[in-house]
């Protein structure tokens, strides 16, 4: 009897030990597992600039849980530094500066003038890029939103009419913002400015600056059309695909092993429809209404707050002026060019039943269509 209870208790101990070697097993596969890098992947919706925010990074769980949270708290900041709709306590703004600078001068956020600086350095080399634009953009505005309303209930929206245009734009220009140090004042009562055409792009290239600092080495954000590509992966190259105008497929498709800022600006982005004519929300600043040149322009370059701004301003400028623009101030930057079929007499480098294809040399071998 005694040695059958010995048994007994030998063969519990021997269970016990299997179990507690068991868990033991899973728990380090488990916790090893959570540990090895790993390609995470995150869509954000509530951080700002009105569109939703991708962020993808090779890294391990724990790491991607803080690279996301810089994400998060980046963009959040630079949309409200960069906001002209709204006020928020604690923070003089683009809204502070358009609703207060004339009166008094106002004190802001470092980043906020060096933006603005770097705009106004830009329209230096090309006027169709201009953040002094703010009243009669504040316009096209007003009606866009009124008419994606009255689109949505399969009405057609309206135009500004011509005079309300024209007398806005005698409201801009350099001249009439004053900077000193961090201290801005307006001129003019009616000046505003609007970064619309860039904000989204710096924001992009500073979160990714500091995603690098904190020591992601591979990864991606894009921010509604503004991407940048942090790293290199390994063994094969970035894929990025270019929009198709008409459709939410890739019509285009860029392959590259060096990390590079892309971001797109098309007509068929925020745009609504006035008796059957769909109006962009890019205005072009030499005429007041939205330009008809191309479907969309894609920059390809190092700095997402450079393309940003050239593919606001490359928008705005006809196929010959654009190359020749790029040619003189900007050789190391590539572009991509979609314009409706026999738009321009210009041979194009790619075509479809649609669209005629326009590539700047350093980059005819890397886009292809898809």
């Amino acid at each position: 009897m005694e040695k059958k209870s010995n048994t007994f208790k030998t063969w519990i101990l021997i269970s016990c030990c299997f179990f507690v070697l068991i868990c033991s097993i899973v728990y380090f596969i488990q916790h090893k597992t959570s540990n090895l890098p790993d390609t995470h992947s995150i869509v954000l919706t509530d951080v700002g600039f009105d569109t939703s925010i991708t962020f993808e990074a090779d890294c391990t769980k724990e790491e991607f849980d803080s690279y996301v949270a810089i994400v998060k708290e980046s963009f959040t900041h630079y949309n409200q530094l960069f906001d002209q709709y709204h006020a928020y306590d604690g923070i003089n703004n683009v809204y502070t500066l358009n609703h207060e600078a004339y009166k008094n001068p106002i004190k802001v956020d470092t980043e906020l003038v060096d933006l603005i600086t770097y705009s106004l350095s830009f329209n230096e080399k090309d006027t169709a890029f201009d953040i002094t634009q703010g009243k009669l953009l504040d316009i096209w505005h007003t009606y866009r939103e009124e008419g994606l309303e009255k689109n949505a209930q399969q009405e057609s929206g309206r135009l500004p009419g011509n005079e309300e245009i024209q007398e806005a734009r005698t409201h801009s220009g350099s001249d009439k913002i004053q900077i000193e140090g961090n201290t801005i004042r307006f001129t003019d009562s009616q000046f505003q400015i609007d970064l619309g055409g860039i904000a989204k792009g710096y924001a992009t290239e500073q979160t990714a600056k500091k995603l690098k600092e904190e020591g992601l080495h591979t990864g991606f954000i894009n921010a509604g059309g503004n991407v940048v590509l942090i790293g290199h992966k390994s063994n094969e190259a970035w894929k990025i695909g270019i929009q198709d105008p008409d459709k939410q497929t890739s019509l285009l498709r860029l392959e590259s092993s060096d990390p590079l800022a892309i971001v797109t600006s098309g007509d068929y982005q925020r745009n609504y429809e006035v008796d059957g004519v769909q109006y962009a929300h890019i205005i072009d600043p030499k005429t007041g209404y939205p330009p008809r040149y191309h479907r969309s322009v894609t920059i390809f370059c190092k700095d997402s707050t450079l393309a940003d701004a050239l593919s606001t301003a490359l928008f705005c400028m006809s196929l010959e002026d654009g190359q020749q623009f790029i040619q003189e101030n900007y050789p190391d930057v590539g572009v991509v060019w979609i314009d409706s079929k026999g738009s321009t007499s210009i041979e194009p480098d790619l075509s479809t039943s649609q669209y005629d294809v326009y590539i700047t040399d350093n980059y005819k071998d890397k886009v292809n269509l898809n």
